[in-house]
């Protein structure tokens, strides 16, 4: 019986076998047709844009290839081109600017730098452009708000610093900061440029900034608005900025030497002492701060004091001959002329050649009766500046013999 059932089952399946192939090619045509349908029907609607951005093409086709065979080292003919768009226009700066020939190039970039197209690179060409001719106050517009070249005109100042162009790095500096406000770096090395030449007021407004926007603002920001407060004769400013930033770095040196600076500014010599020895409390062993002490220390008339503080320099910094000089004078002051004379000698013998201090050591000996060892300088003088004045008059005089 089941083998009756099987028999009969192939008679039944061969009347449908034909219809199975027909449905088989259908479904695999069917996936295949569905995109292109569903393509039509999203492109018809902008059929139009679509045309417009294909002639688009076609019209900057001859810019673009102008700019590709200027990047191959071609010169192009540009002559008969008149830009309509900012592609153009930057695809005709871009073969000027290959070809060397940047005023032209700037020329095409301020063309196409429209409201209608403020590329970040375009506005940064120009920028570069109208600083390398001088035009700073222009350039500064197209800067301004690009982020990227904030770091370049950086990068740039710090270039012209280091060539020992200030002026340049300032403008470098300012382009950074109205590039980017919030790049302190520019705006601290532009305070401090400014400071180098002079421009307290520039300086002043720079480190203002700076340490109005630090979160953590550093000692030298502290430091440097303070020198130039006092610079500006802006006494109280500059104490109150050093003594501030002196309560966040009490071990800061360079605040208490401008706190010192400051006193001594409006003649306050004890306050500016006071000053120097809390600095050495602190580091016992600064040279500068002893020589700084002895200097006021004579201006208060402390001559012996001042000896007492300018040996501990000497000692200290033995090649300083300015230490040497400072403690010859206290000495002189004080009546030791022993003393005075060994640190003239001292000196001397660091700086043999120097008019000045043979000048300063011979006057010393003369006013102090050693008549032939100023004689002796004066010679040194004039064997190094022959039409000297002061050591011709001083030879005139004869010279009395030292011996009985």
């Amino acid at each position: 019986m089941m083998k009756a059932a099987e028999m009969t089952t192939p008679d039944k399946t061969q009347d449908a076998a034909p219809a199975r192939p027909r449905a088989r090619r259908l479904g695999a045509w069917l996936p295949r047709l569905l995109p292109v349908v569903l393509l039509l029907v999203v492109l018809v609607p902008f059929r139009g844009p679509l045309q417009a951005a294909v002639k688009r093409n076609l019209a900057n086709r001859p810019y673009l290839l102008a700019a590709m065979r200027a990047a191959e080292g071609a010169n192009p003919a540009i002559d008969g081109l008149e830009p309509a768009n900012g592609v153009q226009a930057r695809a005709l700066a871009y073969v000027a600017l290959q070809g060397d020939r940047p005023g032209e190039g700037l020329h095409w970039l301020l063309l196409g730098a429209t409201t209608a197209d403020p590329a970040m690179l375009t506005r940064f060409e120009i920028c570069r452009l109208l600083m390398g001719q001088g035009r700073i106050a222009e350039a500064r517009n197209y800067c301004r708000g690009a982020v990227a070249t904030a770091y370049f005109w950086l990068a740039q100042g710090i270039a012209a610093d280091e060539r020992h162009a200030p002026e340049m790095a300032i403008a470098y500096f300012d382009m950074a900061r109205t590039a980017d406000p919030e790049l302190l770096s520019a705006w601290e090395r532009l305070g401090r440029a400014a400071f180098n030449i002079e421009r307290y007021g520039e300086a002043v407004e720079a480190y203002e900034h700076v340490l109005a926007t630090q979160a953590h603002p550093l000692a030298d920001t502290f430091y440097q608005l303070g020198l130039s407060y006092l610079a500006l004769e802006r006494i109280d400013d500059a104490r109150k900025t050093l003594e501030q930033g002196l309560e966040i770095y009490p071990y800061q040196r360079e605040l208490h030497l401008a706190l010192a600076d400051t006193a001594r500014a409006t003649n306050d010599l004890v306050t500016a002492e006071e000053w120097y020895a809390r600095l050495l409390q602190q580091r016992p062993d600064d040279a500068y701060a002893w020589a700084a002490r002895g200097e006021v220390a004579m201006q208060r008339g402390l001559a012996k004091q001042a000896t007492i503080y300018l040996e501990e320099a000497t000692s200290l910094q033995p090649t300083d001959v300015g230490h040497w000089l400072s403690l010859a004078a206290a000495a002189a002051a004080a009546g030791d002329s022993h003393e005075a004379a060994m640190a003239y000698d001292k000196a001397l013998a660091l700086q043999p050649g120097d008019v000045g201090l043979l000048l300063g050591a011979a006057t010393f000996f003369a006013q102090s009766g050693e008549v032939a060892r100023a004689h002796a300088l004066y010679l040194q003088v004039l064997a190094l500046e022959p039409d000297n004045p002061t050591a011709t008059a001083a030879l005139a005089v004869p010279v009395a013999n030292p011996t009985p």
